[in-house]
């Protein structure tokens, strides 16, 4: 770090200053992308800050692919909204309607879009949430694959300015062949209210099964639904559990398929949202999934869950209900 700042305070830095993102999907798969650079348009390889103990313990390494993108906006001010850079990049999934995997240079996003297509992310709408990191440093701490090959491997730690981290807020515009995203920093409080619990009479805002799985929020429905499990519309799903089964990586699954996992006795039912192949677990890839065994929100929720049983529709309205909405709120005009 201090070879860099010496060398940035020079007045002629002989060297370009490239940008390196890192955009962990949200289902946690990383994508690294670089700028062609000058030369042509070739992958960058860059030390990480940790040690590879198969390699003759040097630091690994990661490759990021060339790729047409580019960050603008960035800004630091001591007040003042915190600025909201936008980054863009190649269209992969327009572009991907024509590409083929030849040496004319586009190879990369073919490989991407496999990424992409791997993880059922089919639009850049599915990219929203997605964390990017923006790591910066100098042409001369990077190495190409040709350099690597011929021996300049990781000997040295990262040599790198402060990472900035983002998260992708929202698509801003997008064309058949770029697409914008307006980044967002995980610090900004934009949205925040006071008082921090807004008065709604109609619908609960406890997160469901908070209490008891989250250790927050008031809803206290057990983690194992008391063996009952209801949908969004508080129809039942299934009084036995046993009738689902449960959910397998070397499995296969078509849209529509249900599945349960279940993790320190909590059991969650999802259901494919389009054909899952393998090795797609819905807690953590939800482009294939979606958890089906939710609250309403609402009142009735509420009594047929904590007030119901499994044999009619009767309730027993000695058993309160934690809801946490204030159905005793109206509007007045």
């Amino acid at each position: 770090m201090t070879d860099l700042i010496d060398l940035v305070q020079l007045q002629e830095i002989n060297d370009s200053i490239i940008h390196l993102f890192e955009i962990t999907l949200p289902n946690l798969t990383v994508v690294r992308l670089v700028s062609g650079t000058d030369e042509g348009i070739q992958n960058l390889f860059f030390p990480q800050n940790t040690i590879d103990t198969n390699n003759s313990n040097k630091y690994t390494a990661h490759e990021y692919y060339a790729l047409p993108i580019i960050i603008d906006g960035i800004e630091f001010s001591a007040s003042g909204p915190m600025a909201r850079p936008t980054l863009t990049m190649a269209n992969i999934p327009a572009l991907a309607r024509t590409l083929v995997s030849n040496n004319d240079g586009l190879r990369d996003e073919v490989t991407l879009k496999n990424t992409l297509d791997a993880e059922g992310i089919e639009k850049n709408r599915d990219l929203l949430g997605s964390r990017v990191l923006i790591r910066t440093t100098l042409k001369k701490y990077t190495f190409t694959e040709l350099q690597r090959s011929a021996g300049f491997i990781e000997d040295e730690p990262p040599i790198e300015f402060p990472i900035q981290s983002y998260i992708i807020d929202r698509v801003s515009d997008e064309n058949e062949l770029l697409v914008s995203f307006e980044l967002a920093s995980p610090l900004d409080i934009e949205g925040v209210v006071v008082p921090g619990r807004v008065i709604v009479g109609k619908y609960c805002p406890w997160k469901y099964q908070g209490y008891k799985v989250y250790i927050e929020g008031g809803c206290d429905w057990p983690a194992n639904s008391n063996g009952r499990y209801y949908d969004v519309d508080d129809e039942v799903i299934t009084k036995d559990i046993s009738t689902i089964a449960t959910y397998a990586a070397t499995n296969t699954y078509s849209i529509g398929n249900k599945v349960k996992t279940i993790e320190s006795g909590w059991t969650r039912i999802w259901e494919a949202r389009k054909a899952v192949p393998t090795n797609r677990s819905p807690t953590v890839n939800g482009s294939f999934w979606r958890r089906i065994d939710v609250c309403s929100k609402t009142v009735r929720g509420c009594k047929i869950r904590f007030q119901g049983n499994s044999a009619d529709d009767t309730l027993d309205t000695s058993t309160s209900l934690p809801f946490g909405g204030f159905p005793g709120t109206k509007k007045f005009k």
